[in-house]
């Protein structure tokens, strides 16, 4: 018996073939072999799908590729000449974190694949004489401008791991990593910063502001999360004990009329593999309306779903980096002065910048007391923390719902809300909830005592009414 045969259009790389496929066996024909044109350059960031981790590692390969090998690679000296001009021209200069010319990066990586793949010793030469550099700024003393970490070595690698990955390039990986040690790194002696000192900080902030060190500090979101756009943050509503809503289609204009506003939930890393639900304080809601009207009278627009939550200054919508967001951070955290650098390091405070806000959200987060039991609960902070859980399977075989994930959080929220006068206001909600749970209580108690009372009654009846039937059965 032959089975049905059926041809079957596929694509790859926006390039259509035709593929010969039965219900056993893909058959393709020598006509349909199709052959890949992309560069290394164009495998390399095909590689890497999230917009945020792209950008990082082609920075850190540039500086690799157009820094360190400056001189071993060929690259093109008219593009980089180019280059120069134009600075000139323009009355640009090179950065401190930026301090060489890249016009012709992406003919630097081509190069270095092509190389590598002619000769297999003078590619491992290469990484082994970067890796050993980068070793020997490792063991400087700590208070050395020029000290590195060893967490750092192997972020430079990191790009050119993905790179040689995408581009079949096979190096003896084991041999370079074995240079990398941690023997004079740093301990890590910092910490989360502090309720009050983020009290400190909200004084020196201004709407925006607000809404960023708050974003952090309220749910516990990386730094690389804070691109986000106003269509990703949605109210929450408690229609019932135990249900909320949340989603636009299902909130009608009755439930926002008359249903209160528990908390906000945000997408975070929307679109990517990594998206996961971030949740947010009714403290962060209200400075997020304040942040609101100044966006509005910047733009004299209203923000429309695709716009980015934090955009530059001005009446444009352009969206904030993670460097001018961290710029701004940097800017009122250290007008506070509430964070000191350790002794005899460079860029090390006992507080990370960002990093802080998390700790302080995964510490306060801890302190809440759960209606699950103290492992789901757990794991269900573990999410809120867009952690997998407590080990791998969690995500698979302990999903929660939407709803229990929000009222997990908010028994959160006393512990993470910052403004003094925003906690008082918590307080008293929970007090004006607690003494209507009483009340309710009180009610459904006298109810139930005279309940008991009737079916005392009832009871004292039916005992009368049968000593009445054993005493006239006595008398028959």
């Amino acid at each position: 018996m032959y089975t049905s045969i059926e041809s079957v259009k596929i694509q790859y790389n926006n390039v259509p073939f035709m593929v010969t496929m039965n219900n056993s066996s893909v058959k393709i024909t020598q006509e349909e072999i199709i052959e890949i044109s992309e560069t290394p350059f164009q495998l390399f960031h095909r590689g890497i799908p999230n917009p945020k981790t792209n950008r990082v590692w082609t920075d850190v390969l540039k500086k690799v590729l157009c820094e360190y090998l400056e001189t071993i690679l060929a690259g093109d000296v008219r593009l980089i000449q180019q280059q120069k001009d134009e600075m000139a021209r323009t009355g640009k200069k090179l950065q401190y974190r930026k301090s060489y010319y890249d016009a012709d990066f992406e003919i630097r990586v081509n190069e270095l694949v092509r190389r590598a793949k002619e000769d297999s010793k003078w590619i491992d030469s290469i990484l082994i004489t970067v890796t050993s550099k980068l070793m020997d700024r490792n063991k400087l003393e700590k208070n050395n401008p020029d000290y590195i970490q060893s967490s750092m070595v192997k972020g430079a690698l990191k790009p050119l791991k993905k790179l040689f990955k995408m581009t079949d390039v096979p190096i003896a990986w084991g041999k370079i990593d074995s240079l990398i040690t941690d023997d004079n790194d740093v301990k890590d002696k910092s910490r989360g910063y502090e309720l009050d000192e983020l009290q400190k900080i909200d004084k020196f902030c201004d709407p925006m502001e607000r809404v960023m060190i708050k974003l952090g500090a309220s749910s516990g979101v990386r730094c690389g999360a804070y691109s986000l756009k106003w269509g990703h943050i949605f109210k929450v509503y408690q229609v019932q004990k135990d249900k909320f809503i949340w989603e636009t289609n299902e909130v009608t204009e009755t439930i926002s009329e008359n249903y209160p506003v528990v908390c906000r939930i945000i997408i975070v890393y929307a679109d990517s593999n990594y998206e996961y639900f971030g949740l947010v304080t009714p403290e962060w809601l209200d400075d997020l309306e304040v942040y609101r009207e100044t966006w509005i009278n910047d733009t004299n627009q209203i923000p429309k779903d695709d716009d980015p939550l934090f955009k530059r200054a001005g009446p444009f919508v352009k969206e904030l980096h993670y460097g001018g967001i961290r710029k701004r951070v940097e800017d009122v955290i250290n007008a506070s002065k509430v964070r000191k650098r350790i002794p005899n390091t460079k860029q090390k405070y006992n507080v990370p910048l960002f990093n802080g806000l998390r700790r302080f959200f995964n510490k306060q987060n801890k302190k809440a007391l759960s209606k699950t039991s103290i492992l789901a609960s757990l794991i269900i902070k573990e999410y809120q923390l867009g952690h997998g859980g407590l080990v791998k399977l969690d995500r698979s075989y302990f999903k929660e719902q939407v709803e229990e994930l929000v009222e997990e959080y908010l028994q959160t929220i006393p512990y993470v809300t910052i403004n003094k006068e925003a906690i008082k206001q918590t307080e008293l909600d929970k007090v004006i909830k607690e003494k209507s749970k009483l009340i309710k209580e009180k009610e459904n108690a006298v109810s139930l005592s005279k309940r008991i009372d009737e079916q005392d009654t009832v009871i004292a009846e039916f005992k009368e009414l049968l000593q009445d039937i054993r005493k006239k059965n006595l008398t028959d």
